[in-house]
């Protein structure tokens, strides 16, 4: 008797589990496989434990493409140099950029301390903004222990009596035709070569610090009328008060000694 031939059943993967080109096979659980669809164009198989598949597909770090990292610890590589242009942006102002024991010399380095939550510091003093070149202003005021030296810059400061002033009486460069004593001619001497009036104004108009004192020189053939508005300035001496008028080679100063009061003396003044 012949033997009879019976059809095997088949076995394996189903040539129909593939859907498109670039799908893989991947094994999902214990004797369970699936399929994992092509990634896009330059995307890396990376495991991932979290897909379905096991497995998944990333765009790798490029070097000419614009990449957000969200809370990553870059360990290494140590970032050596950086060759190109561009700016390195801290999230929050409470971010440190550099944070080491070390002394270190910045070249050619700009701190800006106008953006809200920036600031620099000496030892833990901030310096809070940049007054010329060279120059720096504490947020507080420092206390000098030893010889300042130095030149101070010409000028006086807001408080003549704890302002460096001048070693001299610089002179104030406009000598002819009337004019209103302004806050810069404290410390200086106005020199006239004609005729004309000079006016003390008001403390409401110009508050000049008490201390302040002026010095008015008349020139040859000059007649000098020194006045003065709403407040009073007494002739030292008799205590007169009102304008005065300095004659041809006299020379006046007048000293601020209370808000609105002047005195004034000087050869050639009456």
């Amino acid at each position: 008797m012949a033997a009879s031939i019976f059809p095997v059943p088949l076995s394996g993967i189903q040539e129909t589990l593939i859907d498109a080109k670039g799908d893989l096979i991947v094994g999902t659980a214990a004797d369970t496989v699936g399929r994992l669809a092509v990634g896009t164009n330059g995307q890396v198989l990376t495991a991932d434990s979290t897909a379905g598949t096991g497995l998944a597909y990333t765009t790798p770090i490029s070097a000419s493409s614009t990449t957000t990292f969200t809370n990553k610890t870059l360990t290494a590589p140590i970032i050596s140099s950086i060759s190109n242009t561009g700016t390195l942006t801290l999230p929050t102002s409470t971010d440190t950029l550099v944070g080491k024991a070390t002394t270190d010399t910045l070249t050619n380095k700009t701190f800006d301390t106008a953006g809200t939550g920036n600031s620099f510091s000496i030892n833990g003093t901030a310096i809070t903004a940049n007054t010329g070149t060279g120059s720096n202003v504490l947020s507080a005021s420092p206390t000098f222990t030893g010889t300042v030296t130095g030149t101070p810059a010409a000028g006086t400061t807001s408080t003549a009596t704890t302002g460096f002033g001048y070693m001299g009486l610089p002179q104030n460069a406009t000598t002819t035709g009337s004019a209103t004593v302004a806050a810069a001619d404290a410390g200086k001497h106005i020199y006239s070569t004609a005729t004309r009036t000079l006016t003390i104004d008001s403390n409401a108009n110009l508050a000049l610090p008490v201390g302040t004192a002026i010095t008015f020189v008349a020139g040859s053939g000059a007649t000098v009328t020194i006045a003065i508005t709403t407040d009073t300035m007494y002739l030292a001496g008799p205590g007169t008060t009102g304008s005065r008028t300095l004659a041809a080679f006299g020379m006046a100063t007048a000293l601020k000694i209370a808000s609105t009061t002047w005195i004034i003396s000087g050869n050639g003044l009456t």
